[in-house]
């Protein structure tokens, strides 16, 4: 969905439904959910595709938990991303 958007290439919502497999009002929810999460999308109606309004990027994680330096010792293993404090 946010390779679509960040390419223009979304055409009509029945185009997008359609490469995206999924309804109109699963696309309705999608779209709204992320609105409210704070993702610049807009619809184009000349050019029929949605967009970014805004430059920007998805992130691997939404929230990002701060973990103490003594408690580092607990992890090992895996890909985590971490700001020691």
């Amino acid at each position: 969905m946010d390779s679509f958007i960040r390419r223009k290439a979304t055409g009509t919502q029945e185009q997008f439904c359609s490469r995206l497999c999924i309804s109109r009002s699963l696309l309705n929810s999608y779209i709204h959910e992320m609105r409210e999460l704070g993702f610049p999308v807009k619809y184009d109606k000349k050019r029929k595709t949605y967009y970014y309004e805004e430059d920007g990027q998805i992130v691997n994680e939404l929230f990002q938990k701060r973990i103490p330096k003594d408690e580092m010792k607990n992890y090992n293993g895996g890909r985590i991303i971490v700001q020691i404090y």
